[in-house]
């Protein structure tokens, strides 16, 4: 019998320390519980109420997505009223880029228009340089030759033509003639010049005691 007791002594020692050790660890258990319950609770409340402040404007935009006219479609009237708008919206881009080219074209023709009348005016501007400059050397040629013309034309006994020459040589038309002489052929124009000095020296030569009833001689240039 000694036998069969003795080695069941450690065995009965062991799960007795099993047992406290498992007794201790409920007890620290508990005590840290204890220690839990008797500390400061944080305040959360602050927080919890932006967060339910955030939760009621996130279900009041759902509520108004849920309450939109597109989720009472069908998806095959969502699809075409998506085609629709789709095709509006490239009706409305051709019309917009339709009006920019005619625009642009409208700006190119008026550019055109505006190089046009520009090179219009610069020939028009032209042609009244050059009608300028014919009618002045035909003013110039009219003036030089009408009058020439009227005065050559005029009776010979109005002397148009003489009384012309004095008034272009700026004299009398005694003194013009004298000019015109001594221009035309000098050397008779001084042979002349000396006869009629020496008819004048004749002429005062005359005897006084020549009576009015005796003949004078006359000398007579030759």
């Amino acid at each position: 019998m000694k036998q069969d007791v003795a080695p069941a002594e450690p065995a009965d020692a062991a799960a007795a320390f099993e047992a406290l050790r498992r007794e201790v660890a409920l007890l620290n258990v508990a005590v840290a519980g204890l220690a839990a319950e008797r500390a400061p609770a944080p305040d959360y409340s602050e927080t919890l109420g932006e967060i339910a402040k955030g939760v009621s404007v996130a279900v009041g935009r759902l509520g108004k997505v849920m309450t939109s006219p597109a989720f009472a479609l069908s998806p095959a009237d969502l699809a075409r009223q998506i085609a629709a708008a789709g095709d509006e919206a490239r009706r409305h881009d051709r019309a917009t880029v339709h009006q920019a080219q005619e625009a642009l074209q409208r700006s190119a023709r008026d550019l055109d228009g505006w190089i046009d009348r520009a090179r219009l005016a610069s020939l028009q501007n032209w042609r009244l340089v050059q009608a300028a400059a014919v009618g002045v050397v035909c003013g110039v040629v009219l003036c030089a030759t009408v009058p020439t013309i009227v005065v050559n034309a005029a009776p010979a006994r109005w002397a148009w033509p003489e009384k012309r020459a004095a008034r272009v040589l700026n004299r009398d038309m005694w003194s013009a003639g004298e000019r015109l002489l001594s221009v035309a052929d000098p050397k008779r124009w001084r042979q002349w010049s000396v006869q009629v000095s020496d008819n004048s020296q004749a002429d005062t030569a005359i005897p006084k005691d020549v009576g009015p009833g005796r003949p004078v001689s006359k000398r007579t240039t030759r």
